[in-house]
């Protein structure tokens, strides 16, 4: 997924937070995978030998709880679903759609059903970046964060937010967006680099938040995994990374990760294997349905 990942967030006990973005940061997101640092980029660093080529796809995901600590705030009980499309190109740019329904059980007081959709765009050159994102108790008005950011050629941020709330903030954080985010980080995989790390824009947390992510990558497999990956005959012998990516926030970076997901990372940015780490309980995200679709070429 472009960043499926980038979309997933963490509650927060007694909220109406949801488990919203960037693993979209992609989900492609849903849910997003980190980038290398600038540092990486620079002259020294070791290029991808072939360009990153992300397949649009859809996908759904089972949520569980994986587990959890005898802290009385986790979770006595905790499930739900993602379904998460990503289409797009280099030429055209890159659109992500992602919905995710989250039912947490309390041990004691009040339970939490939790929606959140968001619809997202990426352009080509991974400059712009638009968002809108819905998300609250499933029997109230959802909270909206809506917004566009750009990325100047210096590498600071210009963040222009219309909801919850007009607000406008230019930035010298070295930020990428969620599908830049995850094309980086496959380079960084075919690269061979075990560790990496960047600063991630996705529109979460109401829209004025960057997150500092620091990356770890697994050895390289080409073993199938008993998911929905295996039913798909392209996804047959592709390379995979185990992938472990802390979420910090920029502005707070002596306080422990917001949270830690880890999940596996295909060649074609598809994603399987969801382990969402909130501190107190772990939930798993597995990955039921993939839908592989059309590639458009450019100039098509």
């Amino acid at each position: 997924m472009m960043s499926l990942l980038q979309t997933i967030a963490r509650p927060t006990a007694g909220s109406s937070a949801t488990f919203s973005a960037a693993f979209l940061t992609a989900a492609v997101l849903l849910f997003g995978a980190p980038a290398v640092s600038a540092q990486e980029r620079g002259a020294g660093a070791r290029k991808p030998a072939e360009t990153v080529a992300l397949a649009p796809h859809r996908a759904f995901y089972e949520l569980s709880l994986l587990k959890t600590t005898a802290d009385p705030s986790a979770p006595a009980g905790a499930s739900g679903g993602i379904a998460y499309d990503f289409v797009g190109s280099a030429c055209e740019g890159y659109t992500t759609r992602f919905i995710q329904d989250t039912d947490i059980e309390a041990h004691e007081g009040e339970s939490l059903s939790t929606q959140m959709r968001s619809t997202s765009f990426e352009s080509g050159d991974h400059s712009t970046f638009t968002f809108r994102i819905e998300s609250g108790r499933r029997q109230d008005e959802p909270e909206i964060v809506e917004g566009a950011a750009f990325r100047e050629s210096d590498g600071s941020l210009s963040i222009d937010l219309k909801r919850p709330r007009p607000f406008k903030s230019d930035t010298d954080h070295e930020a990428v967006f969620p599908t830049h985010m995850m094309i980086r980080a496959l380079e960084a995989a075919r690269a061979g680099q075990a560790t990496y790390s960047t600063k991630l824009y996705d529109g979460t947390s109401s829209g004025d938040r960057v997150f500092q992510t620091l990356g770890v990558l697994g050895r390289e497999s080409v073993e199938p995994l008993a998911d929905a990956t295996k039913d798909a005959p392209a996804m047959k012998g592709m390379r995979r990374w185990r992938a472990t990516v802390s979420y910090f926030d920029v502005a707070k970076p002596e306080d422990p990760p917001v949270y830690v997901l880890s999940f596996q990372m295909w060649e074609n940015g598809v994603s399987s294997d969801l382990i969402l780490d909130y501190g107190n309980f772990q939930m798993k995200g597995a990955l039921t349905k993939l839908e592989l679709l059309p590639v458009k070429e450019c100039g098509k």
